[in-house]
């Protein structure tokens, strides 16, 4: 909002808009890779690094956030997570260093203190872009100290290992603390300054206690368990049909795998711990919303499948390096180049895949805004033709996107891949998979690209004044109506008169 002051932001240039969200999607993934690199160094090859942004920047997921959210807004989130990251691994480094007449993890000295703030600050920024940030922002915490851990190999870690776990842990309560507290000073700074106190009453508001709410309730342990399979659908049945979620699951398997490694060779529990924290935290959205994590807020899987491929070329450098160290025969030197090189075009396939599908989600919102738009014109062309635009305005009912455009969202209840997904869920639940579906369409896989902006316009806010400013985007000038309490009235009277598809009605 401050920024719209300044250098008008709010005003959309096609392309130009889009290609400042590319670059700074681009910085991203790079501040990203050199936050890993401050860790892993050598260790990794600048061939993982390059994948690991290349996956990133390509996961079809952020189609899902970027039709829905602003371009700008996502690109810049994701670069101020990974900035305050690297903010945060430069403070513990200095923490690590001892000083004269301290220890490790003593007092800290004036600079660590503003590495501290820098943290906060960029954390604070990420967080004024979309909330769900800080779930990004504390799983790749959890990923920085799991992959200190993996790098250690088959070393055994000292107890002051320990201490900088903790001390890291605690240092990042207080950055996220601050965040938290200047995101509050923020609002209320706004809201004064530029007399916003009207906006109090239409935004939703909740505290942290009313979201939680819903734990003290009556049968909330129920609600907790049909959450907790809703998420095992979404995040893992469905990476049948729905490829982001597939190379998520891929990942996971690889990063378990890596770390039960690391585990078991190097006698590291807390690389146990750290494991199923990073994927706690993760989805600790789920425990305060209580809902399963929708894709749109679903910020944190980009960074955990090219948090996946990251460490697959580790494995994969590792375990071929060892064997060209033990066998020293230069056939085996060769197998293992070819070894690599393989992985490398496994990797390569993925990143191709993952371009293709982000490409025929972006096409297919593409398709969905010119049918909104054709469906807008004939609606205004009518209204203009037969009643008096000047008047007020009041759509009812709901809008359905043609199958032929959003068919890819659904999976069919012939298809192949419904039959493995419902085996799946009847092992839990023989109405799991059924709580997805949508009438002849097929199971609901894909949610952001099945969506309507002339849906979300009817209903956004409690009006529909989101739709009329659409029309307005087209050159059609309607009146929208003022008084809230109009639309319920206009909605029972639709009931009342039996309106069907495409009726006009004079109130």
């Amino acid at each position: 909002f401050l920024l719209n002051k300044v250098i008008s932001l709010a005003e959309f240039a096609p392309f130009v808009t889009d290609f400042a969200a590319v670059l700074l999607l681009i910085a991203a993934a790079i501040v990203w890779s050199a936050l890993f690199y401050s860790v892993f160094g050598e260790k990794i090859p600048m061939t993982g690094y390059a994948y690991f942004a290349a996956v990133f920047v390509s996961c079809p997921l952020i189609s899902e956030v970027f039709t829905y959210f602003l371009h700008n807004g996502i690109a810049i989130g994701y670069l101020s997570c990974a900035v305050s990251l690297c903010c945060m691994r430069e403070w513990q480094n200095s923490m690590r260093k001892p000083r004269k007449g301290s220890g490790l993890w003593e007092k800290p000295d004036c600079p660590a203190v503003t590495k501290l703030a820098a943290a906060a600050v960029f954390l604070w920024i990420a967080m004024g872009c979309y909330e769900s940030f800080m779930i990004l922002w504390l799983a790749g915490l959890l990923l920085l100290l799991l992959s200190e851990r993996i790098r250690l190999g088959t070393e055994r870690t000292a107890r002051t290992g320990e201490r900088g776990v903790f001390g890291t842990l605690a240092g990042g309560a207080l950055a996220a603390l601050a965040a938290v507290l200047l995101r509050s000073l923020m609002i209320v700074v706004l809201t004064k300054a530029f007399h916003l106190e009207y906006l109090q009453g239409e935004a939703v508001q909740r505290s942290v206690t009313e979201m939680l709410g819903w734990m003290v309730q009556t049968g909330a342990f129920g609600e907790l368990i049909m959450i907790l399979k809703r998420t095992f659908v979404l995040y893992g049945v469905f990476a049948y049909a729905y490829l982001p979620i597939r190379i998520f699951v891929l990942s996971a398997v690889v990063i378990t795998v890596v770390t039960l490694v690391r585990v078991i060779r190097g006698r590291d529990l807390w690389a146990l711990i750290l494991l199923p924290t990073a994927y706690l935290a993760a989805f600790s959205l789920l425990f305060i919303e209580g809902k399963a994590t929708l894709y749109r807020s679903a910020q944190f899987l980009p960074v955990f499948c090219g948090y996946g491929v990251l460490l697959f070329v580790y494995a994969v450098w590792k375990v071929t390096a060892w064997w060209e160290r033990k066998t020293q025969k230069s056939q085996n030197s060769r197998i293992c180049r070819g070894v690599r090189g393989i992985a490398i075009l496994v990797l390569a396939v993925i990143v191709w895949n993952q371009c293709m599908d982000m490409t025929k989600w972006f096409y297919i919102d593409k398709q969905k805004y010119d049918a909104a738009v054709q469906t807008v014109d004939q609606i205004a062309l009518d209204l203009e033709r037969d009643f008096d635009t000047s008047k007020p305005v009041i759509f009812t009912g709901n809008y359905e996107i043609p199958y032929s455009i959003v068919k890819d969202a659904y999976v069919s209840y012939g298809d192949s891949k419904y039959y493995k997904m419902k085996r799946l869920t009847d092992l839990i639940d023989p109405d799991l998979l059924d709580k997805y579906n949508r009438g002849s369409r097929g199971v609901w896989v894909a949610q952001t690209p099945a969506l309507s902006v002339i849906d979300w316009g009817r209903y956004a806010f409690d009006s529909d004044a989101e739709l009329v400013k659409f029309f307005a985007m087209h050159g059609h000038s309607l009146v929208a109506c003022g008084d809230i309490d109009r639309y319920a009235e206009a909605e029972e009277e639709s009931l009342k008169l039996g309106i069907s598809t495409g009726w006009i009605y004079r109130g």
